[in-house]
């Protein structure tokens, strides 16, 4: 009995000690080979140009940011737009925003316009992040630059893809991506309270 134990543990020790079979394992996390950049992101973490970021949808009430969010670490409002954002607890201090307004007369609701992210968590289909070059960038988007006076003085530059609803803020400096904001498509990229 010793003997059919001992040797059934030895075989469960090989098995577990051998290489697994390629055709199986998937080590590709790129999004390049068989697996794409689209199913490599989860849908928390999915940039959707002209529609929102994660679980932050444009057109929602504000008060659906304060609910997944918690109350924000700093906000500014006026006329009838607010600009409220979260910052990261750790050091890097990655910041999410949402620019809100509403409609006067028509909405009682103030509803969300823009988001922005500056975590690399979060990611397009393509797998555009904070951290990208502006030429990776350009391989998926046609941009235009916005003439954005506070971006830079902030040594930034904001580059828009109007048509699908997504602005870059470009490190003047080292030509990476700093943050990525999501918009109405068609719609300007600025807001009434500057978002930088």
């Amino acid at each position: 009995m010793k003997i059919v134990f001992s040797t059934a543990i030895v075989m469960l020790m090989l098995a577990c000690n051998k290489p697994a079979d390629k055709a199986s394992a998937s080590t590709d996390t790129t999004g390049s080979g068989s697996a794409s950049a689209e199913s490599a992101v989860k849908p928390d973490q999915l940039i959707t140009p002209g529609k929102g970021i994660g679980h932050l949808t444009i057109g929602l009430p504000v008060d659906s940011a304060i609910v997944r969010l918690g109350s924000p670490d700093s906000s500014d409002a006026a006329m009838g737009s607010a600009l409220l954002a979260w910052y990261s607890k750790d050091a890097s201090k990655h910041r999410t925003a949402v620019f809100a307004g509403r409609n006067m007369g028509n909405d009682d609701v103030s509803r969300i316009k823009k988001i922005m992210v500056s975590s690399p968590w979060f990611k397009t289909s393509e797998g555009v992040a904070a951290g990208t070059s502006r030429t990776d960038i350009e391989r998926n988007y046609t941009l235009k630059q916005v003439d954005d006076l506070t971006a830079r003085q902030k040594g930034l530059q904001v580059f828009d893809d109007n048509d699908k609803g997504i602005t870059f803020d470009i490190d003047s400096a080292s030509g990476k991506c700093t943050a990525i904001t999501v918009h109405t498509t068609h719609e300007s990229p600025q807001s009434y309270i500057n978002m930088h």
